[in-house]
């Protein structure tokens, strides 16, 4: 499942066999961008590659890395899971990519405190910790929100109608950093797919591979801002994915529905032909 070492905060995956790298794609602007394909899935198949691509917003993408996007990883859709604030902040570079459909998909209505990052980074941090000291806590009850709020299962259904309706090329979908709601998404679409517990969470803590020059980032704001102290803690919870935020979610999904297939079937309307035909469309 994963590492128990902890490198900053965070906890590291196992490696999975024929998935190198943890499909990172190496951008300049987008580090916590992955191709899912070569992920073991249903049947003894792979995800098929350039299908399936999870990253952070594309605000920080340079012109070099939308180019390859579209013609290396061969990008078509892009599916937005933040709020109409952050996209109003930081709104996706749609005029420089002209033959790409955009779906603004929220997974909240309004800011989910430490899991959109709206505010600046110092904000950020002062903000948790008015959550009675326990930002951790404050994240490990947003990620069931995520999957079971009204807004939440709206975004992820439509989610999987837009998967559904791609018979070609590669759908990308982000947040902010890749980790939380993006990280969801790839998760339920992993599930959906067959690909094996073990390494479904191993996708996940993947993340912690590639946001560490975030979270010194922030580290570096809080110090300029002169509200260091404690702070690491608030960095763990703010950029890392942690195993808890992940039981957290599925835990209350068994609770609701007794598993991810009852959720994806009954929560979202993605019942076993919908399987069938999605594992048609992105297994190899």
């Amino acid at each position: 499942m994963a590492n128990n070492d902890l490198t900053g905060g965070a906890e590291l995956p196992q490696p999975v066999p024929g998935f190198p790298d943890f499909g990172h794609v190496a951008l300049q602007g987008l580090p916590n961008t992955r191709d899912l394909g070569g992920l073991p899935a249903a049947d003894g198949r792979r995800i098929a590659r350039r299908r399936l691509i999870r990253s952070g917003a594309l605000r920080h993408a340079t012109e070099t890395d939308l180019r390859q996007l579209e013609l290396m990883h061969g990008m078509e859709r892009v599916v937005d899971f933040r709020t109409d604030m952050e996209r109003q902040k930081e709104p996706d570079p749609k005029d420089k990519l002209a033959g790409v459909v955009f779906y603004d998909l929220p997974v909240f209505e309004e800011a989910a405190l430490g899991i959109t990052h709206e505010g600046d980074l110092a904000e950020d941090a002062r903000a948790l910790r008015k959550f009675d000291g326990n930002p951790f806590e404050m994240i490990r009850q947003l990620y069931p929100e995520c999957l079971l709020g009204e807004a939440g299962m709206r975004a992820y259904g439509s989610f999987f109608q837009v998967l559904l309706g791609a018979r070609a090329g590669a759908t990308l979908w982000h947040c902010t950093e890749g980790k939380d709601r993006a990280g969801l998404g790839a998760i339920l679409v992993e599930y959906a797919l067959g690909v094996p517990p073990e390494a479904i969470q191993a996708d996940y803590l993947a993340t912690n591979l590639f946001v560490r020059t975030w979270a010194e980032k922030m580290l570096d704001a809080l110090a300029r801002h002169h509200v260091l102290e404690g702070a690491d803690a608030d960095v763990d919870a703010l950029f890392y994915a942690q195993m808890e935020y992940y039981d957290a979610a599925f835990d209350a999904v068994r609770k609701e529905f007794g598993g991810v297939e009852g959720y994806l079937r009954d929560g979202l309307g993605v019942g076993p032909d919908a399987v069938a035909e999605l594992r048609g469309l992105y297994l190899e």
